[in-house]
């Protein structure tokens, strides 16, 4: 089941949840064939070396990133995940995603008319109320912005419940994968090791 949440929380999942941006990939390569370039079929997170595949069910890889506590990414004991940023419809790319900057990705990433979908996978084990506060801790500000600086209003509801799914789970294990899809709807869609989370 998909929730509808406000548009503000997708818009703070998506600037919070893709953290340090370690290495990008310009859209032109990352949409070719790898058979015709010469590439893998995957890209490398530098940091944890987690691999992402370029495409994954119609959705086009745009570049990883990585979570870190406190930006420690040199440390491995500070990594909590590495995040695949992807699209829908990989071929309209072009057309609307310019290359010369990150933030104005992100702007237009954040407008565009497509679905979007963050892809996490964990680097060691984590305990899920953990990373439910660290969503928690990472997206309020802004979602009290978005509500003119109250406390309470739909974006803290919405927040409450996506960090729900996490302190349901007791232990995300190293390599779990969890999916945030978000649709041009402005649904969103978690799932957890292909199990949709309902919330």
């Amino acid at each position: 089941m998909a929730k509808r949440v406000s548009p503000a929380l997708s818009i703070a999942a998506a600037l919070i949840l893709a953290g340090k941006t370690t290495h990008s990939y310009s859209f032109a390569s990352a949409g070719e064939s790898p058979s015709n370039q010469n590439i893998s079929d995957a890209v490398k997170e530098p940091f944890t070396g987690i691999e992402f595949p370029r495409s994954k069910d119609h959705y086009l890889l745009l570049g990883t990133a990585v979570r870190c506590m406190l930006g420690q990414c040199k440390f491995a004991k500070a990594r909590a995940y590495a995040v695949g940023l992807y699209v829908e419809d990989g071929n309209s790319v072009h057309q609307w995603m310019p290359k010369n900057s990150n933030e104005e990705v992100f702007s237009r990433l954040l407008r565009a008319p497509v679905a979007r979908r963050l892809v996490l996978v964990m680097d060691k084990d984590v305990a899920g109320h953990h990373i439910a506060k660290g969503f928690d801790r990472s997206l309020l500000s802004r979602v009290r912005k978005s509500q003119g600086g109250q406390k309470s209003g739909p974006g803290k509801d919405a927040l409450r419940d996506f960090t729900r799914c996490f302190n349901q789970e007791k232990i995300l294990r190293k390599g779990t994968e969890i999916s945030l899809l978000w649709r041009p709807d402005d649904s969103l869609i978690i799932s957890i090791n292909s199990r949709i989370m309902r919330f």
